[in-house]
C-alpha cells in the first residue's frame, strides 16, 4: 500500500511543505557541505582570473592537463594526512620516475610499454621506504620523509648526471604519444586517468573500510587499536599509495614535455602541500576530502596559469599564492567552527498553524466542565514507577507497564499492590500492546518497536523504515516511536511523531507546528513501511472496533483521524474529531464500543494567538532558552471519552492536578479504568459507573480469532 499524504489536513498550501530555512540547515549539516566555501571560492577565483587576466578559454586544456597531474599527488597526500602522516617527499618521487622512465626509454632502451607500468611501481616501493621507517621503525613523518626527499633528489641528480647526453635524443614510441596527446572517447588520456583515480579513491575513503580504517587512524591511533584496526599496516599502505600515485604524475609530466632534468617536480611537495591544506585536509590527521584536495589543487593552477600567461616572475606568483591561501584558511577555519553553529541557529523554521474556536472548559454547563472523578482514584505502584506512559492487563489480571528508566514492570493482579521490573528495554517503553499471539510489543522511545518474550527478553522487531529518496536529511530511523496497536492480520501500526527530533527534543515539535511525523507499519515478517506521511505529531494510535480502520490522534492539530487500513475506503484519512480543546494523546477502545483519549496539553488563547505567528516563536527560540519557550499547558489532567461519530460523550478531570497532574493514557478493562501519565509517580485504579461498562474484552484485537491473548495466564 503506498503511502497517503497527511499534509491536507493542516489547511495549508503544498508549498508550505517546504521549510526554506531548515532545509537549508539540513544541507549545512550534511558532511559533503565541509568543502563548500573552498569550491565556492575556488570557483569565483578561476572566474576572476579569466575576467581581469588575459587567461582564455584556450587555456584551459593546459590548465586542466596540469591539475590532472598536480591532482594525483594531492590525493595521495591526502590518504597519507587523513592517516595522520605527512609526506614531504612526493616530489622527489615523481621527479625519479620522470627521469627514470626517459633513462629507461632512451638510454636503455627498454619498451615504453613496460616503462609505463613499472613507473608507478617504481612510486609505491618508495613509498614503501617512506611506510617501512614510519610505520615499522616508529620514526617521525616529517624528518623521515624529508630525508627521502633530499636522497629521492640525490638520485635524480645521479641520473641526470650519468645519462644527460643519452636523455637530449627523444625516440618514438606511440605509448609515449598516448600517454601525452591521446584521447579516450575524445577525453584526454591524462583527464581520464586523474578522473577515474578521483572517484574511485573518493569512494576508497568514504565508503570502503580501508578508507575508514585510515580515517580512525588518523583520529586516535590508539583508539584503532584498540578496534583491532591493523594500524601500523594501514599508515604502511597510505605511503605505498601516495608514492604509486606520485609515480605515475612523474610520467604523466615526461611525458607532457618530452624531457627531465635534475629540476623536474622541484617544489611540487610544498605547492601541493599547501594546494591539500587549502582544501581543508587536517594536518592533525582524522579529516579530510579528496575532492577538496583538488579543489585545493584546481586554484593553485589557475593562479599559477595566470602568472605565466602574464610573463610575472615567480616572486609574483609566491605572493599571490600565499594571499589566497591566507584568505582560504581563514575562511574555511571560520567555515568549519561556526557552520554547525549557524545550521543550530536556522534550523527551527516554525510555520503557521490556525485553529478554530477554543471551547471554554470553566463553563459550567459544558460537557468540557472541570470535575474531580480522577482525583480519587486510588494509585498503584506509588513512588516505584517514574513517567509510566501506557499499560496493558493480561488474562489474569496482571498489569505490565514501562516507566523512563527503560524498565517493564509487573504488577500482580488483582489487586497490583506487588510489582518487579519484568524486563528491561534500554530506553523509553511508550505504548503497549498485545499481538495476535499473545506477545507484549512495546513502543520504546528512540529505539523503535520490541516485543517481550515470557522470560523478559526484549526482541527488536523494527526501528527504521526506507528512506525518503528526496530527503536531505536521514529519515530511515524511528527517532520517537510513541503508541501502537495491531491489527487482524498481524500488523503493527505505530506513531513517529517526528522524523526529525527526539524524545528531549520534543519543544522543538510544539513550536515548528509542522507535519513532521508519520504512521509506520510493522508486517508480521518484520517489513516496515510508512502508510501516513507528512502526518503533524502523530500520537495515539487505535485499531477501530470493526478492525477496519485506525483512529490517530493529532497532538498539534488537536484532532483525530480515521486511517481505512482495508475495504473500499483503504488508504483513506477523514475526520472524527476536529478543533478539541486539548492536544490528544493516546487512544484506546472501551468496553461498550466507544474510545477513551487523553489529552497531553490544553489550549489557551495565548497558544492558539502564537500558533499564527510563526515569526514571533523562531525569535523566541533564538532568544529564550528551552525552558523559557511559550508552550501549551502540558500539566493537565484529562479524560474524553467519544464514539464513532466523533461525539463527545463524558470528559474526566482531576481538578487538583496533586494525584495525577498528567494523564497521556488510559486502558480499560473489567470495569476499571487505569490511568497513566508520562510525568507521574504512579498509575490509578479509577472503579466505572456499571452505565460505563459494556461487554466487549478491550485487549482482544479487533477482528482477530483469538478471544483473549493467549500470553494472558501464562505469563511467569
Amino acid at each position: 500500500m503506498s503511502s497517503t499524504d497527511g499534509f491536507f489536513l493542516t489547511g495549508q498550501p503544498n508549498r508550505a511543505k517546504v521549510a526554506p530555512q531548515r532545509t537549508f540547515a539540513d544541507a549545512l549539516k550534511k558532511r559533503w557541505m565541509e568543502g563548500a566555501v573552498p569550491l565556492a571560492l575556488a570557483t569565483m577565483l578561476y572566474v576572476a582570473v579569466l575576467v581581469v587576466t588575459p587567461v582564455g578559454l584556450s587555456d584551459n586544456v593546459e590548465m586542466f592537463s596540469e591539475v590532472a597531474q598536480m591532482g594525483l599527488l594531492a590525493i595521495g597526500l591526502t590518504f597519507v594526512m587523513v592517516g595522520g602522516g605527512i609526506d614531504l617527499s612526493i616530489g622527489s618521487i615523481a621527479a625519479v620516475t620522470a627521469i627514470g622512465s626517459l633513462v629507461a626509454h632512451r638510454a636503455w632502451d627498454l619498451p615504453m610499454l613496460l616503462v609505463a607500468l613499472a613507473c608507478p611501481l617504481v612510486g609505491a616501493f618508495l613509498g614503501l621506504v617512506n611506510g617501512f621507517f614510519i610505520a615499522k621503525m616508529g620514526t617521525r613523518p616529517f624528518i623521515t620523509t624529508l630525508v627521502t626527499l633530499l636522497t629521492f633528489r640525490g638520485i635524480v641528480e645521479v641520473l641526470q648526471a650519468q645519462y644527460s647526453n643519452q636523455l637530449a635524443f627523444a625516440k618514438p614510441s606511440l605509448v609515449w604519444d598516448f600517454i601525452a596527446r591521446g584521447k579516450i572517447a575524445a577525453i584526454p588520456t591524462t583527464w581520464l586517468l586523474f578522473l577515474v583515480v578521483l572517484v574511485l579513491s573518493h569512494l576508497c575513503l568514504t565508503r570502503v573500510r580501508w578508507g575508514w580504517w585510515i580515517t580512525s587512524v588518523g583520529s586516535d591511533r590508539r583508539s584503532a587499536r584498540r578496534n583491532g584496526i591493523p594500524v601500523e599496516r594501514v599508515v604502511m599502505m597510505t605511503y605505498v599509495f601516495s608514492g604509486a600515485l606520485a609515480g605515475t604524475a612523474g610520467l604523466i609530466a615526461s611525458a607532457r614535455f618530452g624531457r627531465a632534468d635534475s629540476s623536474v617536480a622541484q617544489g611540487w611537495e610544498l605547492i601541493i602541500l599547501t594546494a591539500v591544506v587549502l582544501g581543508g585536509v587536517s594536518l592533525q590527521g582524522g579529516r579530510g576530502s579528496v575532492l577538496r584536495a583538488v579543489v585545493g589543487v584546481l586554484v593553485v593552477v589557475a593562479l599559477q596559469q595566470a602568472g605565466i600567461v602574464m610573463q610575472l616572475e615567480n616572486g609574483y606568483f609566491s605572493v599571490m599564492l600565499s594571499i589566497s591561501l591566507l584568505v582560504f584558511a581563514l575562511l574555511d577555519l571560520k567555515w568549519g567552527k561556526y557552520r554547525h553553529l549557524f545550521a543550530e541557529k536556522i534550523s527551527i523554521d516554525p510555520a503557521y498553524q490556525g485553529a478554530g474556536p477554543l471551547a471554554d472548559i470553566t463553563a459550567p454547563d459544558s460537557i468540557w466542565a472541570i470535575n474531580d472523578r480522577l482525583t480519587h482514584a486510588p494509585p498503584i505502584g506509588l513512588n516505584q514507577l517514574e513517567g509510566a506512559e501506557d499499560m496493558v492487563i493480561d488474562g489474569e489480571g496482571n498489569l505490565y507497564c514501562g516507566d523512563r528508566r527503560g524498565w517493564v514492570w509487573k504488577f500482580d493482579g488483582p489487586d497490583h499492590r506487588l510489582g518487579r521490573v519484568f524486563a528491561r528495554t534500554g530506553g523509553h517503553p511508550l505504548g503497549h500492546a498485545w499481538d495476535l499471539e499473545g506477545r507484549l510489543v512495546v513502543a520504546v522511545s528512540g529505539m523503535g518497536v520490541y516485543r517481550i518474550h515470557l522470560n523478559g527478553e526484549a526482541e527488536l522487531v523494527s526501528n527504521q523504515v526506507r528512506r525518503t529518496r528526496t530527503s536531505i536529511y536521514d529519515d530511515s530511523a524511528m527517532r520517537f516511536a510513541d503508541d501502537l496497536d495491531v491489527a487482524a492480520d498481524g500488523s503493527i501500526y505505530v506513531s513517529d511523531f517526528s522524523t526529525r527530533v527526539g524524545a528531549a527534543e520534543y519543544p522543538i515539535e510544539l513550536v515548528e507546528m509542522r507535519a513532521n511525523g508519520r504512521i509506520i507499519r510493522i508486517d508480521p515478517d518484520g517489513h516496515s513501511e510508512v502508510v501516513v506521511r507528512n502526518y503533524a505529531f502523530p500520537n495515539g494510535v487505535c485499531t477501530s472496533h470493526d478492525g477496519a480502520s485506525i483512529l490517530i490522534g493529532s497532538t498539534l492539530l488537536y484532532r483525530v483521524d480515521r486511517f481505512w487500513i482495508s475495504g473500499p475506503k483503504k488508504g483513506q484519512l477523514e475526520p472524527v474529531l476536529e478543533n478539541l480543546p486539548g492536544c490528544p494523546d493516546n487512544i484506546n477502545r472501551a468496553s461498550d464500543g466507544n474510545y477513551w483519549m487523553t489529552f497531553v496539553a490544553m489550549r489557551t488563547p495565548l497558544s492558539d494567538l502564537l500558533n499564527r505567528h510563526p515569526k514571533v516563536r523562531r525569535r523566541m527560540t533564538k532568544q529564550l532558552p528551552t525552558d523559557d519557550w511559550l508552550l501549551p499547558q502540558l500539566n493537565v489532567s484529562c479524560v474524553v471519552k467519544f464514539n464513532e461519530a466523533g461525539d463527545i460523550l463524558s470528559v474526566l478531570w482531576d481538578e487538583t492536578l496533586e494525584n495525577y497532574p498528567m494523564v497521556t493514557s488510559v486502558k480499560e478493562h473489567d470495569g476499571v479504568l487505569y490511568l497513566g501519565g508520562i510525568n507521574n509517580n504512579r498509575l490509578g485504579r479509577l472503579v466505572l459507573d456499571p452505565s460505563e461498562v459494556g461487554n466487549i474484552d478491550t485487549r482482544k484485537v479487533p477482528g482477530s480469532k483469538y478471544l483473549v491473548p493467549p500470553m494472558a495466564g501464562v505469563v511467569a
